[in-house]
């Protein structure tokens, strides 16, 4: 991946078959832009190229590059399984869609355009705890402050898609803007990232994950709908009238001088 003034650009290879199109997208931390996307389709020598516009506003951005065999044509979707079932290897992610898991072949790279030119796209190494997926749930956390940032990269035995979110807590006052969010990873493991508060003097880290409605139907019959199904030093009630339970945890923040 490079990037200059104008364009985050991505070249690689695949052992994806000629034709087949994968797609890339440029998402901003804290923004609801959209659009900045790309298509293309995969070489006869299985090259490809990828043009995504660079969006004209300030701070860290994550691209994706995705391939779903439920966009293909037949011939190529059908090389796949049924929802890209027959999918094999380290870069298959679940996604869910009309109330049914599918598997996609997905890459990308959290970038910084104010610092960074170039930056590779890592192959990810996936290690599942022995308690995958067990309602009993535990997050282990490990911060690190980069730059204006903490980086927070953590390990869990959560379900890989459930949506963790990642706040600030200022002692006796509200706070706006400091927040992050994602999908927790095959393995239960995740990370995030939020921007360094320049005048607080100590605060809290909250990492949170509360099951609702939307969660993907696996999630719903391991922890309900309701969060009821969970267990654990974690767990705290997000509405004690109406049974909700959450996921919680805290990290108290001295900030380097």
């Amino acid at each position: 991946m490079s990037i200059d003034e104008n364009t985050v650009k991505v070249t690689g290879h695949s052992n994806l078959p000629a034709g087949a199109r994968i797609k890339g997208n440029l998402a901003v931390k804290n923004s609801l832009l959209t659009g900045y996307t790309d298509e293309t389709a995969i070489q006869k020598d299985g090259s490809f190229v990828l043009r995504v516009q660079r969006p004209g506003i300030q701070g860290s951005m994550d691209l994706t590059v995705l391939f779903r065999p439920d966009d293909q044509v037949d011939a190529i979707r059908n090389l796949y399984g049924s929802g890209g079932n027959k999918l094999e290897g380290p870069y298959v992610y679940q996604y869910e869609e009309k109330e049914r898991l599918l598997q996609e072949v997905r890459i990308g790279a959290e970038l910084d355009p104010e610092q960074d030119r170039t930056t590779p796209l890592v192959k990810p190494v996936w290690n599942k705890p022995v308690d995958y997926g067990s309602p009993q749930v535990w997050i282990k956390p490990d911060v690190k402050q980069e730059g204006n940032y903490y980086h927070v990269y953590a390990r869990s035995n959560l379900l890989e898609g459930s949506d963790v979110k990642l706040t600030i807590d200022f002692p006796g006052r509200w706070q706006f803007g400091y927040d992050d969010q994602t999908k927790v990873m095959p393995d239960g493991s995740f990370s995030m990232r939020v921007k360094k508060p320049s005048l607080a003097n100590r605060y809290t880290l909250v990492i949170s994950y509360e099951p609702n409605e939307d969660i993907w139907i696996n999630a719903k019959q391991v922890y309900g709908t309701r969060g009821e199904r969970l267990s654990g030093s974690l767990v705290k009630a997000a509405n004690e009238k109406e049974g909700f339970k959450r996921i919680e945890a805290r990290i108290p923040i001295q900030p380097k001088s």
